[in-house]
């Protein structure tokens, strides 16, 4: 009963870390849109690590326990997220950078309730 409990927390944990992913990916241009090619310049990183996240979060949705690296991964990329959006030198929108610090911290806090929850069995 407890692998069903398990499997049942990692596998919520990696849906939401994907949905958190797609809306970092959608975040710049439906918070801070502009018609400058130069757009952007200023997210690429955390478009990119979103991509990641969202990628982890459907292996961790799809096999819950058979990867358990994949938490502390995804614990990893999100505070990686955290400490992009905390070094906003590039001059993007601040809107989009406080998005960026939230949705990063409820992914690592997400992946991290699962974490502990795994280790009490």
């Amino acid at each position: 009963m407890r692998d069903l409990h398990g499997r049942t927390v990692e596998s919520r944990a990696g849906v939401a870390a994907f949905l958190a992913g797609v809306w970092l990916i959608a975040a710049p241009p439906i918070l801070h849109f502009s018609a400058s090619s130069h757009a952007f310049r200023p997210y690429w990183v955390s478009m990119g690590l979103a991509v990641v996240i969202m990628l982890l979060g459907m292996v961790r949705a799809m096999a819950p326990l058979d990867v358990p690296l994949l938490r502390q991964i995804t614990i990893g990329l999100a505070l990686w997220l955290v400490v992009a959006a905390l070094l906003q030198g590039d001059g993007g929108s601040s809107i989009v950078w406080l998005n960026q610090l939230v949705v990063s911290a409820a992914i690592a806090l997400s992946a991290g309730l699962a974490l502990v929850i795994s280790m009490r069995k």
